[in-house]
């Protein structure tokens, strides 16, 4: 025991003569006390913190009045030491010093000197690896418009960043569970398959597993018809054009008369064209008109409809009542009766159409004027 004491005495010592070596003093007189020697004290420790799980590393402690017999001391317990210079030193820490997140409380401790001031080491929570379940949407068709691509899976944090062929994505953080990320029209330009993973920064994390995005041939939309021009043709009429007004045409687009493809020109992503033979229209009755887009995807439009009216028949009248009227009477109403009548029908006095009011295929009324009768004679 008388050893150690005396070994004690004689570091302190030396450390009394090193600081009395590196400091210039002042003449003193036999009267001078002896220099007061300091306990320990810590000014910075290096690293500050560390993530939980990680491996044993060297700490540095840097401060004043450090001694050879300086101990580093980890929560209160001594760890071995290394003496760099009076104002350093550095120790072992055991990975078991740091295995679960929290803080640690570091001292220097000097023996007959004392014990430092304590500096916190703080020891972070670890990151998860990620993992990816499923991906909403799973793919598109090439050459569309960006999108967002929702990712599933487990141990997100709210620094994770979706991956799209090992490059960041902006992403943004919803859950443990659940990322989005912003995907660009330039990353589904072409067909193919790209991976997508999910990364968590350091302390700890990693790269998740990967899932595949497919991206399709382009898929051509269903055509949608809101009108088509004209609406309706007579019976018997000749052949014509009929223009057909909608969205989602394509080049390929075709025009159906009740199902049966018919020569058409595309205009435009909203109108096409399409040539209708006369015998089409060669009877009364109505036609189905859509439009077909081919795959892949496209479809059928939803049906417009095209009346095709009968021929009038030539009328014939077999009665007028009345059949006379006195020159110079009023006004009067003339009965028409005969066939072949329709709602525009208009008859006639020596060839001037009078005001006609439809009663049936076989009759009609017209408003005969004073002027009609002023003079006596016939009228047709």
């Amino acid at each position: 025991m008388g050893h150690r004491l005396a070994a004690l005495a004689l570091a302190c010592l030396l450390i009394a003569t090193l600081q009395a070596a590196d400091t210039p003093r002042p003449e003193t007189t036999s009267t001078d006390t002896p220099e007061q020697i300091l306990a320990p004290a810590i000014s910075s420790i290096s690293p500050s913190s560390a993530p939980a799980g990680g491996p044993a590393f060297t700490l540095t402690v840097n401060g004043s009045e450090f001694t050879p017999l300086s101990v580093v001391r980890w929560n209160g317990a001594d760890r071995s030491t290394a003496f760099v210079s009076l104002s350093q030193l550095t120790a072992s820490i055991p990975a078991t010093d740091i295995a679960s997140p929290g803080t640690a409380s570091v001292t220097v401790a000097t023996p007959i000197l004392g014990t430092s001031n304590a500096v916190t080491f703080t020891i972070t929570a670890s990151n998860p690896v990620p993992s990816i379940s499923g991906l909403n949407p799973a793919s598109a068709s090439a050459q569309g418009p960006g999108f967002n691509l929702t990712v599933l899976g487990s141990s997100f944090v709210s620094g994770s960043v979706v991956l799209w062929n090992g490059g960041n994505r902006a992403t943004s953080f919803v859950s443990a569970t659940q990322l989005t990320a912003a995907i660009l029209a330039a990353d589904i330009a072409s067909t193919g398959v790209a991976s997508v993973t999910v990364f968590n920064p350091a302390p700890g994390g990693g790269t998740s597993n990967a899932l595949s995005f497919t991206i399709t041939v382009p898929v051509n939309p269903v055509p949608n018809i809101t009108a088509i021009n004209p609406t309706s043709a007579q019976a018997g009429a000749p052949a014509f054009n009929l223009t057909v007004n909608g969205a989602n045409f394509i080049a390929g687009s075709v025009v159906r008369w009740n199902g049966a493809d018919r020569a058409t020109a595309f205009v435009s992503e909203t109108r096409l064209t399409a040539s209708i033979p006369a015998s089409d229209v060669a009877s009364a009755g109505s036609a189905s008109v859509t439009v077909f887009n081919p795959s892949p995807g496209g479809g059928t439009s939803n049906a417009a409809s095209f009346t095709i009216t009968p021929v009038n028949p030539a009328p014939a009248i077999s009665s007028i009542s009345p059949t006379s009227a006195v020159a110079g009477g009023n006004a009067f109403v003339l009965t028409v009766s005969g066939s072949g009548f329709i709602p525009a029908s208009v008859v006639r006095w020596n060839g001037v159409s009078r005001s006609t009011a439809f009663v049936s295929a076989t009759q009609l009324t017209a408003s005969i004027q004073k002027s009609d009768i002023s003079s006596a004679g016939s009228a047709a």
